[in-house]
C-alpha cells in the first residue's frame, strides 16, 4: 500500500485582529481533534514564488481516509481559507 504526501497549497481572506486571534484557537483547538489518520508533516508560511499564503504537508496511507480528514477540515477552516490548491504524491 503506497503512503500519499499532500501538499495543500492555501490563501487566506484578509482578517482583522478578532478574526486572526478566533483563527488561531480554532487552530489550536483542531490540533487537539486531528484524526491520528492523517499525519501532519508542517505548516509552512509563505509560498514565495506563487499566488498563495503558504501550505501545509500532510502524510497519509489511505486516499480514504484522506478524503474524510479533508470534509472534516475544510468545514472547519472555510470562513477564512478563501482558496486552496492540492498537490498529491506516492512517497518512494
Amino acid at each position: 500500500m503506497p503512503t500519499y504526501v499532500y501538499i495543500v497549497f492555501y490563501k487566506l481572506k484578509e482578517m482583522s485582529d478578532d478574526e486572526e486571534e478566533r483563527a488561531r484557537r480554532e487552530w489550536e483547538e483542531m490540533m487537539a481533534d486531528w484524526p491520528p489518520e492523517v499525519r501532519l508533516l508542517g505548516v509552512y508560511d509563505h509560498a514565495w514564488g506563487t499566488s498563495y499564503n503558504g501550505f501545509l504537508m500532510l502524510e497519509c496511507d489511505s486516499m480514504d481516509a484522506y478524503v474524510r480528514f479533508w470534509r472534516w477540515f475544510r468545514d472547519k477552516v472555510r470562513w477564512y481559507v478563501v482558496e486552496t490548491r492540492t498537490v498529491i504524491a506516492t512517497k518512494r
